[in-house]
């Protein structure tokens, strides 16, 4: 049970930083400064029904990430900065994994095993620096993982270089290169290598105008996944159905997003071991500029 739950974890981390960063020329642009900081606090809540044997089972998870873009320097084509994730909490309520809590700030011991496997995937990335180049356009160019995570995480697991590398990239949502106007759309595409296959993460981004209290420029996007299984894992998952929404509020005058939410549902079913789990699972995910 260990491992899958942590292939959980992994994909909600995934998905956490999967929530769009935007770029564009014209109308939307990023604004960075050589020297200055960014903070984001991601938030996600999610609340997982399983069916095993007949028997449903639920449980709820709640993950909170602060996340530090630190900007080193600033050309006319792309941004170099050093991303930090500072603190990570992670809370339990019960359900397959029980109850428990976690915090990177907290340097007690843990008091449960899962806490513990916990500790020590994200007690190593809590700190390091990431050394991120993005495009003007937003694209994510290069993701360096840092040498003394390396050191310590394994080649294949839960946990390891490409996944590493792949969190990190999921920021990148690219905006045409003309400027959008009103009920403009466009169509944003990713891939994430997983331990049982490959998620395809798709985006349709409508830009809706400006928020009339803030001038916030207002992007409403509508995600859809897909699920290519490595017919070799032991573990085969099959996404049944997914639908969600999402918005995105962008200061044009600063030139970064302020907010980003997104709310998605998705239905699988997973086999292993001779036993299939249906599984729904329901995430609202909030990542917001710290002042």
């Amino acid at each position: 049970m260990k491992p899958r739950f942590l292939q959980c974890l992994t994909l909600l981390a995934v998905l956490a930083v999967a929530i769009p960063v935007v770029s564009a020329q014209g109308i939307l642009a990023w604004k960075l400064t050589a020297g200055e900081s960014l903070n984001y606090t991601i938030t996600q809540g999610t609340e997982m029904q399983l069916s095993v044997a007949g028997q449903r089972q639920s449980m709820k998870l709640n993950q909170v990430m602060s996340l530090a873009w630190n900007i080193s320097d600033v050309t006319s084509t792309e941004a170099s900065m050093d991303q930090v994730i500072k603190r990570i909490q992670l809370s339990s309520d019960g359900g397959i994994i029980g109850t428990f809590n976690f915090d990177s700030q907290d340097s007690a011991q843990a008091d449960s095993a899962i806490a513990r496997s916990i500790s020590d995937v994200f007690g190593k990335v809590i700190d390091q620096s990431f050394k991120v180049t993005m495009k003007n356009n937003g694209t994510i160019a290069a993701v360096q993982v840092p040498d003394a995570i390396l050191k310590t995480l394994p080649a294949t697991g839960v946990v390891n270089e490409q996944t590493l590398r792949q969190m990190m990239t999921q920021s990148a949502v690219t905006f045409p290169d003309t400027p959008v106007s009103a009920d403009d759309s466009w169509e944003s595409n990713q891939k994430v290598d997983v331990q049982f296959g490959t998620m395809n993460i798709g985006s349709r981004l409508t830009f809706r105008g400006r928020d009339p209290e803030t001038g916030h420029a207002v992007i409403d996007v509508v995600p859809s996944l897909s699920i290519t299984a490595d017919e070799e894992s032991p573990q085969q998952i099959s996404l049944r159905s997914s639908e969600g929404t999402g918005r995105i509020l962008f200061d044009t005058e600063r030139g970064r997003v302020v907010r980003s939410d997104l709310d998605l549902t998705m239905e699988m079913r997973v086999a292993q071991f001779g036993r299939e789990i249906e599984q729904t699972v329901r995430q609202k995910t909030r990542m917001e500029l710290a002042e």
